[in-house]
């Protein structure tokens, strides 16, 4: 049989080798690896068994399954994913039914096209694992699975024998780079809408912990065990002071005696129209993590921001109508000692006056009896304060346990506790004088990072604090900075020993960790602002320093058209030629024909490399041994598997081009070349 009779029953064979079919498998498990923490166990489950299934008919050359067994398997796998999840869209339904389809696929890979479109399936998994995490180690894994996707294209794309491993993988990342120009203007300029456009909201059972819309005795103290980060502040203007971070959550207004809820709050758009002008207003944009709740974070008291549906409340909280499902990213402008003066209404007078009957009757008796005594309200409070101060009360991470009157255990029992705990006590004990109070959660403080120049709000640096009503108007008060001051000045470090946080005992083990976290966390920062964060202000500045002036999506629209045509314009003067560059088993074998040829004649166009070699030897019996050698040689290594029997076979190709090259015979003079 003829070398061309052999290529062409190669092409109509319906198995890949196994050098192809590893690199087809090994596509499909990078790209569905990132699902497997978030999908049913079932559908990673199926997925390897048919992985495997696959594997073992092809080392046993066995033929693939009928039809009867995949479409009862497809039909079945469909309504796994169907029952299981009662919808086939989402983003885990559809990357369910698409893990399943990928691995469908592998029991019917009778040819190219087969094949290639595992491959493509496989880029749809990886970008959904791009809508899944967009953390900033997401595309480092990204590009890898996607080269090594790239190059089980360009292996299974071939016929029956695989590219040499090394060969493969520098055609495939020079594919890669090729498109990235093309790449980079589409994400520059294509027109955005505010926020990532690829971010799918998460469901609400992986929403991350954090504030909440009620406190009870410890609540806090949990969550500032955790080292996570809350969000990142930058600010773009004056930076103030450690002390002045109040970033403002929650307002609680409802007391049940033991705990505190939210109470009723509305939606005034025109609430901060009646902010004062005095204070200081600091510009700042944050990134929110995740958190499954409806406010979001500013500085006391916000003024102006651009999340999108978002509004302050009669409590001054900023709150949008979704739910905070994915990171956030937000510009927003505060002033600092903001306050709204006017009268104080009946109703929401006696709803921050409220307290239970009956409840903390030590805490009510003790507060009345001082009341008594001071002047005025003003002196009533700044005593209360002088009390914490004065008395051997202890700011704590570990307070004991407290019963139903939490308030009147805490004050005359244990006088250990954390900020929830002072602040629940000084409420009340507000409240039992008449005066005003509500208790207001968020965060405080937070910890600057020298390399990004962002601050960095962790869950520890969760806090409490307590607004009265004096002098007609809501003002802060922060019990907690009469007994750990330097809480508020300095930060959670300093109040608190951090080896019992979660997660920052080991940041905090030596100062080379330390600087490797923060030069990590500046690395996601940036991400965060300069990528996921990258929407219309980004494109309108991006313009603007381009000289456009006032740019809309006109301009986009024509800069992306005219950069994507001279893109597509490079490429294909990149393949102006028609045929890619031979590679060196190529070279080499023309090198052999052109040699031949001068003791010979040329090869024919329709003629084999066998048929060549037989009638040059016929010719020339003296070298005819030396010349069929060499021949089968070269169809040895082009159409043999050698990536399966000599994983050296790039190794075998610069031996057969050396070969090659040493071969220079003198024509002898009596033999004449045939016409």
């Amino acid at each position: 049989m003829n070398a061309r009779g052999a290529i062409d029953r190669r092409r109509e064979a319906p198995y890949e080798s196994a050098g192809q079919l590893y690199w087809l498998v090994g596509a499909v498990v990078l790209s569905a690896f990132p699902h497997t923490p978030y999908v049913n166990p079932w559908i990673p489950a199926m997925v390897t068994c048919i992985a495997l299934w696959r594997i073992i008919l092809a080392s046993r050359r066995g033929p693939l399954p009928p039809g009867w067994i995949r479409v009862p398997l497809t039909i079945i796998a469909f309504a796994g994913v169907l029952l299981t999840y009662r919808k086939v869209s989402g983003l885990d339904a559809g990357s369910s039914l698409l893990l399943v389809m990928a691995a469908l696929k592998l029991l019917e890979t009778r040819g190219r096209r087969d094949r290639a479109v595992v491959v493509f399936i496989c880029y749809f998994l990886l970008f959904a694992t791009f809508l899944r995490e967009q953390a900033v180690w997401s595309p480092i894994y990204l590009c890898l699975a996607v080269w090594l996707a790239t190059t089980a294209l360009v292996q299974t794309a071939r016929s029956g024998t695989s590219m040499p491993i090394r060969m493969s993988l520098m055609l495939s990342a020079r594919i890669i780079l090729q498109a990235l120009p093309l790449m980079a203007l589409l994400f520059l300029l294509f027109p955005r809408v505010p926020g990532p456009f690829w971010a799918l909201p998460q469901t609400a059972a992986r929403a991350t912990v954090g504030l909440s819309e009620s406190m009870q005795p410890g609540d806090i103290t949990q969550l500032a065990l955790s080292d996570k980060i809350a969000f990142r502040a930058r600010f773009t203007g004056p930076k103030p002071a450690s002390a002045d971070l109040y970033w403002r959550g929650p307002v609680l207004g409802k007391f049940d005696g033991r705990g505190w809820q939210h109470g009723g709050s509305g939606f005034f758009p025109d609430l901060v129209n009646r902010v004062s002008a005095a204070g200081t207003q600091v510009s700042y944009d944050i990134t929110l993590e995740p958190s499954g709740q409806r406010w979001l974070l500013a500085l006391e008291t916000p003024v102006e921001w651009d999340a999108p549906r978002a509004f302050v409340n009669s409590n001054f909280v900023l709150k949008r109508f979704s739910r905070v499902d994915r990171r956030l990213t937000y510009n927003a402008k505060s002033q600092l000692n903001g306050t709204t003066p006017g009268n104080l209404p009946g109703a929401a007078r006696t709803f921050n006056t409220e307290l239970p009957a009956g409840r903390n009757p030590r805490t009510v008796a003790w507060a009345r009896e001082r009341y008594a005594q001071s002047g005025d309200n003003r002196s009533y409070l700044q005593g209360l304060l002088n009390h914490f101060q004065d008395q051997p009360f202890f700011y704590t991470l570990t307070p004991p346990a407290l019963g139903s009157e939490a308030v009147d255990e805490f004050l005359f029992d244990t006088r250990e506790g954390f900020c929830g705990h002072y602040a629940s006590a000084f409420a009340v004990l507000a409240r039992a004088a008449g005066i005003p109070a509500r208790i207001v959660t968020g965060y405080q403080g937070g910890e600057l990072n020298p390399w990004g120049g962002h601050w960095v709000i962790r869950q520890a640096d969760a806090h409490a604090w307590v607004e009265v009503w004096l002098d007609d108007r809501w003002e802060r008060i922060d019990p907690t900075a009469a007994v750990a001051p330097d809480r508020i000045e300095f930060g959670m470090d300093t109040a608190v020993d951090r080896g019992t946080i979660a997660g920052a005992e080991l940041r905090r083990a030596s100062a080379l960790l330390e600087q490797l976290a923060l030069s990590w966390d500046a690395i996601n920062a940036a991400w965060n602002r300069w990528v996921l964060a990258f929407g219309p202000e980004n494109q309108a500045s991006l313009l603007e320093w381009l000289g456009i002036r006032e740019p809309n999506t006109r301009h986009l629209v024509a800069l992306l058209t005219a950069g994507t045509l001279l893109s597509l314009s490079w490429l294909a003067w990149q393949f102006q030629g028609g045929q890619p560059k031979p590679d060196p088993l190529e070279r080499a074998y023309a090198l052999l024909c052109r040699r031949t040829a001068r003791l010979f004649r040329a090869r024919y166009p329709q003629e084999t490399a066998t048929e060549y070699a037989e009638a040059a030897a016929q010719h020339l019996p003296e070298i005819g041994n030396e010349l069929q050698h060499l021949f089968r040689q070269y169809n040895e290594l082009r159409y043999e598997n050698t990536a399966e029997k000599d994983p050296g076979g790039l190794k075998r190709t610069r031996a057969f081009a050396e070969r090659v090259r040493a071969f220079k015979p003198a024509r002898p003079p009596e033999v004449a070349r045939p016409a």
